[in-house]
């Protein structure tokens, strides 16, 4: 196979891959949003919960690892005493037991999301 072919065929497999159609940089959350109450969240290590709501979805950080959501099945976000309400500062995600305090809220696509959630599976 020609040297120019093999570039072509790799840039087709670069431009259909899963991480090509991911956004280069996740849009951070700029306002706080209200959560229903039916929310879903998921662990994805210790460092990071997805959660989805409806069609929005959401990558938090918490800079470190999060023993409230490592050992808890369950977890609840508040700000300010306010619950399910997602800001991206003032925001803590507790189990339990513990609480982290919220370093990061991204906006992620859905496709972000399935990935994170299969790679944790």
């Amino acid at each position: 196979m020609p040297k120019s072919a093999s570039l072509i065929s790799l840039a087709t497999l670069i431009a259909f891959s899963p991480a090509a159609h991911s956004r280069d940089k996740p849009e951070p959350l700029s306002e706080c949003v209200v959560l229903p109450a039916d929310y879903e969240a998921a662990r994805f290590g210790s460092q990071y919960l997805l959660v989805k709501d409806g069609n929005n979805y959401y990558r938090i950080g918490f800079g470190s690892s999060c023993s409230a959501i490592a050992m808890s099945a369950s977890v609840k976000i508040t700000t300010d005493g306010q619950p399910n309400r997602l800001c991206p500062r003032e925001t803590e995600v507790s189990g339990r037991r513990d609480y982290c305090t919220v370093r990061e809220v991204v906006r992620i696509d859905e496709h972000e999301y399935e990935v994170y959630a299969r790679k944790r599976r």
